[in-house]
């Protein structure tokens, strides 16, 4: 009988282990997905929350260049032809880019010549540019408004005109030709800031000196010399090494005459896709770039 009862007590104990395993095992199922999701959730916030910080952070140092632009001495250190400059502080990336409107294309000012050579800058053919230099001259509005009406649309510019002056480098992606267009890449050769029907060659981005230099017609309005810039486009990119989360902030300023101090901001502007910098970049430059006070600051946000 004692053998008997033993055996039972045994049959008892491994039911109950194998019931204790099922019962953990339906736990597990039901608690590791919820445990796998919550850290899901938290990787992400954690993200929002850096690139927030970075995006904070970029817009400070925006201002900052933005005020030394209107003070007159970032045009010292930074080339205003969007080339983009950088420096590391701890393991952040900082890169940098200013562009003087006066180097882009006004496209209620310009002539047809010359947004012809906009358009060929982004790729586009002889032929195509031209017709998109003439679909830009009759969305802006012509002379005789109410003839303007009557032309038909292109294949290539937008489905109606506007008869209106361009309000914003945006409108061209109204074009059934630039509807793909980055944004970014319009904003790097055009403007509707700069009011004027040249272009300054020393201040131009590398795409619209290239084009330029093939370009074999001499009617061009293109000016050697770097004009008196009260406009600009300011791009600041914050990085942390390795993350690839980044913050960016972009503006259009326009700088107070001398007289006066100070800038104010025209626009939002995009800001381009950066590469990571990390590697070709030094810790010291941030100084140059940004000022002392700035560099002190970024020291103890990368502490």
């Amino acid at each position: 009988m004692t053998a008997g009862r033993s055996e039972n007590e045994s049959g008892s104990a491994g039911f109950s282990l194998v019931a204790v395993l099922v019962f953990m095992l339906i736990v597990s199922a039901i608690v590791v997905p919820f445990a796998v999701t919550a850290k899901t959730r938290l990787m992400i916030a954690n993200n929002e929350v850096e690139q927030e910080r970075l995006s904070l952070l970029a817009e400070g140092l925006a201002n900052v260049v933005s005020s030394e632009l209107a003070d007159g001495f970032a045009t010292e250190k930074l080339p205003p032809d969007s080339t983009p400059a950088a420096c590391r502080s701890g393991e952040f990336t900082f890169d940098v880019r200013i562009q003087d409107h006066s180097g882009l294309i006004d496209l209620n000012a310009a002539d047809a010549d010359l947004l012809s050579l906009g358009f060929a800058s982004l790729g586009f053919n002889q032929q195509t540019s031209e017709e998109l230099a003439e679909a830009a001259i009759q969305f802006r509005g012509s002379i005789n408004a109410f003839a303007a009406q009557d032309e038909p649309a292109t294949a290539v510019g937008p489905a109606q005109n506007k008869q209106a002056p361009f309000e914003s480098v945006s409108e061209l992606q109204e074009f059934s030709a630039l509807a793909t267009t980055p944004l970014h890449d319009l904003h790097d050769v055009f403007t509707v800031f700069s009011k004027r029907g040249t272009l300054s060659l020393d201040h131009a981005p590398s795409r619209l000196r290239t084009v330029v230099a093939g370009a074999s017609g001499s009617g061009l309005s293109i000016t050697q010399g770097a004009t008196e810039a009260s406009t600009y486009s300011v791009e600041v990119t914050a990085r942390r090494d390795g993350s690839g989360i980044t913050g960016q902030a972009g503006f259009v300023i326009e700088k107070f005459p001398a007289s006066a101090a100070g800038f104010r901001r025209l626009s939002g502007s995009p800001v381009a896709e950066i590469p990571d910098l990390a590697a070709t970049t030094s810790s010291g430059n941030c100084v140059a770039l940004f000022g002392t006070e700035a560099a002190q600051i970024l020291r103890g946000f990368a502490s």
